[in-house]
């Protein structure tokens, strides 16, 4: 499993086995479970694209004051890295975080397309990039990677480790991603849930610019 892989032209090879031990060594540093997120007015929802071997990283912020959208921002990066499941944050970090750095100001947290605690090794993109960058996260996924759904509660060897909820048809898997309880992650999700049937405003307002820059400029 720790082979190096690289699919397509333009990509890197990739060692699992490196990542998986840099997944182990910060996955100690996650702070989940405890700590209010009253503060939290600026939410900074991240996605990525893809066209033509590169990657359209987007950042979307939002105000929880209304849902308006205070800005938004593109980064567009090399396609460097395959995608391999457990691993994203290795393929996405780079373009998400390049977008993150183009917006003018900092919000009191990011909502990353992608799992946090719901992850193989409880370290998925959005408990990377919380920890890497020092702030609030919180993943948004639409499929599971691992777990058993009991009711409303994705549990894995006896703990809840995210929590779904529903829009519309779509089933929605909330996860803590860094510095938040998974109580205050749901509770900023359905405050951000406005439109049945897409994600929550951050992450689908990030998902559009990404894809729309995608087409955009990968043609």
């Amino acid at each position: 499993m720790g082979e190096a892989q690289r699919h397509g032209p333009g990509l890197r090879r990739f060692s699992t086995e490196r990542a998986r031990a840099a997944q182990a060594l910060l996955s100690s540093r996650v702070i989940a479970g405890r700590g209010s997120a009253a503060d939290v007015r600026l939410i900074t929802g991240l996605d990525v694209a893809y066209s033509n071997g590169k990657a359209f990283g987007a950042a979307a912020t939002v105000d929880l004051d209304g849902l308006k959208v205070v800005e938004r921002s593109v980064a567009v990066l090399e396609e460097a890295i395959p995608y391999i499941p457990g691993y994203l944050a290795f393929r996405e970090a780079g373009p998400m975080i390049s977008a993150l750095r183009r917006l003018s100001g900092r919000p009191d947290a990011i909502m990353v397309n992608g799992h946090g605690l719901a992850h193989p090794r409880r370290f998925g993109i959005a408990s990377h990039l919380g920890v890497v960058l020092g702030m609030r996260s919180i993943g948004i996924a639409r499929s599971r990677l691992i777990g058993d759904e009991v009711g409303p509660s994705l549990m894995m060897d006896g703990e809840e480790v995210a929590r779904i909820l529903r829009s519309g048809r779509l089933r929605v898997y909330v996860s803590i991603g860094h510095m938040i309880s998974l109580d205050e992650a749901v509770r900023l999700t359905e405050a951000t849930l406005d439109v049945p049937g897409r994600l929550p405003r951050p992450v689908q307002e990030a998902h559009e610019a990404a894809t729309e820059a995608s087409r955009a400029g990968g043609s």
